[in-house]
């Protein structure tokens, strides 16, 4: 299980998630269409945090994984009705690289899937990814891609620069850790 890092972003996250869907570092959503008018910075201006700098990303949540891709990982997967803790890893990093985050549960089976996208800086997206290193490595995403598994998370770091995370007990089932890591590499930037 990972350590937490401590709260720098949660207090001001969890406000705004709890009343608009979506924080000032980045977009928040629960696995459906933001709201209308989300904050965040100016598109294609870089955001600076204690973590480093990040390129503005704003997905909707469907454009990451879509109804068809849920029903096949667990047919009962929803939104995410509850707030999520905005001080965990890598929630809390994608939020300060300006990223997105989004989130989807199973309340009959207590699963929760919970996916992070950003496009780091250089020096921030090494970091991360020798933070990950510890974990084994797979090569099941191909060549551009660099992927580790630790425990229940996935994370991706592609050859154009963006880092994907997913967090989910379905992550046991390696078909179902497959077909989540290859949606995702389809949806991320490149360049």
């Amino acid at each position: 299980m990972r350590a937490h890092h401590p709260v720098m972003i949660g207090a001001v996250l969890l406000v705004a998630m709890g009343l608009t869907g979506c924080a000032a570092h980045g977009q928040v959503t629960t696995g459906s269409p933001p709201p209308p008018a989300t904050a965040g910075p100016v598109p294609g201006s870089a955001t600076s945090s204690p973590f480093g700098h990040g390129d503005p990303l704003a997905y909707d949540c469907p454009e990451l994984l879509d109804a068809a891709v849920l029903a096949q990982l667990d047919p009962e997967l929803g939104p995410a009705a509850a707030p999520l803790s905005a001080n965990d890893f890598p929630i809390q990093e994608a939020f300060a690289l300006n990223g997105t985050v989004c989130a989807w549960n199973d309340e009959s089976a207590a699963t929760l899937l919970v996916v992070t996208v950003a496009k780091p800086d250089a020096a921030t997206f090494a970091a991360l990814k020798d933070k990950a290193s510890a974990g084994p490595a797979d090569s099941e995403f191909g060549g551009f891609v660099t992927a580790y598994i630790h425990d229940d998370e996935l994370q991706l770091f592609t050859s154009d620069g963006a880092w994907a995370t997913v967090r989910s007990s379905l992550l046991t089932d390696p078909a179902k850790l497959t077909t989540i890591g290859h949606v995702l590499l389809e949806e991320l930037p490149a360049g």
